[in-house]
């Protein structure tokens, strides 16, 4: 929660300053006429009836300072929530979109992500609406009541603020305890839906071990911890109301104090009835928060995921210093370590600029690991991988590498706005270009169904090997893009890549050797590490494991 209250304070700070400056006019005006109120009926009483229009006038001008402040303040109120939870579902979209490593992957259920982290952008959104509407209302109020109390009696008025600073505290205290059951309460239902359907899921295979009496009692348990920790929450919403009869006591033996100590003196008359509209006035303003209340639970916990979210953001770091001053790509005794297993081992290469390349090697050998290491979804353990000399952990690389794999994303819309993919600078002549050389046949116009399901293999491959070559990047890796695509097509088409991107780093991963002769570069991979590398001549003399795989492939 903290954290979310930082980026309204900090972005919003005038306009919170302007509402707590007309939420000051607001309360000053309607307790205006709270003070006015006695004087106008002591004047009908005495017979004063100028004195009387004269203090309905400043009445009527106080009533429309207030109305003018209230309609100001729900004004800004809705505008501020508004945008915050705009800029704030833009900042989680940002960050979501660009979480790239397993790391960061692990630390999020990315399950209806979206959907939940949307919801509670809009909790927040309506929580900081009551705050800016209801709660600085009931601040400035306390604070103007107290200070009208003190010109009455000093005694009463300093009794009347130990009290509001001793229930603030135990409020707030409740508050927070509330909304930490709420959160277990959210989360044991969580678990309780998983439970749920995991054993509807799995509900023959619990039958077919004999496991029905586990399942039960796991889900029993599940269901009352939830029904516990719910009961918990009700009843500790119940709280406000203890407050509020206390108020309401503390009302009555006032009035009762006031009649005991009442005599003919008019000005102590006066002072009571004024001293009971102002407490009758703030127990007003303290009815009016249990929205609040109840929205505060549901804030906090929706503060709690997005704040998860939030923390995943990176601050970008750019370094001046270059570490090689070699142009291309350098892995320099790169290893990853994922879940205590090293999928690569000291791995060390150069790719120089406007090569072709390609990664060969027997399945597991770590190909796709290399790249994925490269763009950064792996998290080096050591040593480092460098691009133009610098360092890709500390800079951004992601929209100069496009990876072209068999897992196609692809909207439903025509095949244009599937090639470009939202950037407007790709023109109609690049996407047939680019649709021309990947042998791609289908109209612009064509819609795409959901998933691609209108398509078949071949051409969802050709689209996605269009869209990279519409996409103007420095690195192109093409990871098992052509195995659906018929042999005849398929070497067309990497001729193609070669001409187009000529003056580009090409990686290719792949295992049919038949295309592959003219790379300048073969690397060759297995059991996590680099056997060996160089050209198609040199490996046929030299290296065992690609003679092998050009053997196994039934290659020359």
């Amino acid at each position: 929660m903290k954290a979310l209250l930082k980026i309204l304070f900090r972005n919003h700070w005038k306009g919170i300053f302007l509402i707590i400056i007309l939420t000051i006019i607001d309360v000053g005006a309607q307790l205006y006429v709270i003070e006015i109120i006695p004087l106008i009926l002591t004047c009908i009483k005495s017979g004063l009836y100028e004195d009387t229009f004269s203090m309905i006038d400043e009445v009527i001008m106080a009533i429309f300072c207030s109305i003018i402040s209230t309609l100001f303040i729900s004004y800004l109120s809705t505008s501020i929530s508004s945008n915050f939870a705009l800029n704030l579902k833009e900042k989680l979209f940002s960050i979501v979109m660009n979480i790239n490593t397993v790391d960061e992957y692990s630390k999020i259920n990315f399950s209806g992500l979206m959907t939940r982290l949307i919801r509670g952008v809009d909790t927040e959104q309506s929580f900081v609406l009551v705050f800016l509407r209801r709660i600085l209302l009931l601040f400035v109020a306390a604070v103007w009541v107290i200070y009208s109390l003190i010109d009455m009696n000093l005694l009463f008025a300093f009794a009347f603020t130990i009290f509001l600073f001793i229930y603030g505290f135990l409020f707030i205290l409740k508050l927070n305890q509330s909304a930490n059951t709420y959160f277990k309460v959210k989360k044991l239902n969580g678990k309780l839906n998983n439970l749920f359907r995991d054993n509807i899921v799995g509900l023959k295979t619990i039958k077919l071990f004999s496991k029905e009496k586990y399942s039960s009692d796991t889900f029993k348990k599940a269901a009352d911890n939830a029904y516990n920790e719910g009961y918990k929450f009700q009843n500790s919403l119940n709280f406000p109301y203890v407050f509020l009869i206390v108020m309401h006591i503390a009302v009555i033996l006032f009035m009762l104090w006031a009649l005991f100590i009442f005599d003919s003196n008019k000005k102590l008359a006066v002072d009571v009835f004024l001293a009971l509209l102002y407490l009758l006035y703030l127990i007003n303003h303290i009815n009016a928060i249990n929205p609040f209340i109840d929205i505060y639970s549901l804030a906090y916990t929706s503060a709690t995921r997005i704040e998860e979210v939030l923390a995943l953001e990176r601050t970008p770091t750019h370094s001046n210093k270059k570490e090689s001053d070699f142009k291309g790509i350098e892995f320099n005794n790169v290893s990853v370590n994922i879940s205590d297993r090293e999928i690569l081992s000291d791995i060390s290469f150069k790719i120089p600029q406007n090569s072709k390349n390609l990664i060969v090697g027997p399945v597991g050998a770590g190909k796709t690991s290399l790249i994925y290491s490269l763009i950064g979804t792996y998290k080096i353990n050591s040593g480092s991988i460098l691009i133009n000399g610098e360092n890709v952990q500390s800079e951004s690389w992601d929209e100069k590498i496009c990876l072209i794999s068999d897992n196609l994303f692809l909207l439903k819309d025509n095949v244009f706005e599937n090639v470009r993919l939202g950037d407007e600078s790709i023109t109609r002549d690049v996407v047939i270009s680019a649709c021309r050389d990947a042998l791609f046949t289908k109209d612009l116009s064509f819609e795409v169904n959901e998933e691609g399901n209108n398509l078949s293999s071949d051409f969802k491959q050709r689209l996605s090997i269009s869209r990279a070559l519409a996409h103007d990047c420095e690195i192109y890796i093409f990871d098992n893009s052509f195995s659906q695509i018929e042999s005849a097509s398929k070497k067309i088409i990497k001729e193609n890549i070669k001409k187009r991107l000529s003056d580009k780093i090409i990686i290719f991963i792949d295992n049919a050797f038949e295309d592959y002769q003219d790379m300048d570069n073969i690397i060759v991979m297995k059991n996590a590490s680099i056997v060996d590398h160089g050209n198609h001549d040199y490996l046929i003399k030299n290296c065992e494991t690609y003679k092998s795989l050009i053997n196994y492939s039934g290659g020359k």
